[in-house]
């Protein structure tokens, strides 16, 4: 696994005199946005213009605390799970899919992610189907693992 510089919360790296450098996951940051990041807030999120700005500041806040706290309500429900949608004024929608992990963890909780997807998925099956290259009509599992 090639490792990458990658801090939130402050420089990835850090000397004595001074010097830092941020990085999100490997991406590079200028320093005003690497001290941002860690103050991100929804009103943040959805003010900053920038897109690839906005996606990391939406993966450090956690997609799951951005739609709490942005008040947020599924679209749609089916089978595969539920669909958000985050309006952002005039950028498109974030758009999540919520999924529940088929194999229960060892204390037989069972964990939940959400899937970012593109702003045009209009249902939760077609927004997992997206994350496997196929279409709803394609994406037909015969068992979840």
């Amino acid at each position: 696994m090639k490792e990458q510089l990658h801090h939130g919360g402050g420089p990835a790296l850090a000397y004595p005199d001074g010097f830092a450098l941020y990085s999100w996951r490997g991406d590079p940051l200028t320093a005003e946005f690497g001290q941002r990041l860690a103050a991100t807030t929804p009103e943040l999120i959805r003010a900053e213009e920038n897109a690839e700005l906005r996606r990391m500041m939406v993966e450090h806040y956690t997609p799951e605390r951005f739609l709490k706290d942005s008040d947020a309500k599924p679209v749609h429900e089916d089978d595969a799970g539920k669909l958000w949608r985050i309006n952002m004024g005039n950028d498109e929608a974030v758009v999540l899919v919520e999924v529940v992990n088929a194999s229960p963890e060892p204390d037989g909780t069972f964990n939940v992610y959400f899937l970012r997807v593109p702003p045009n998925i209009r249902t939760a099956k077609a927004g997992v189907a997206w994350t496997f290259g196929l279409s709803a009509k394609d994406y037909q599992p015969l068992a979840q693992t």
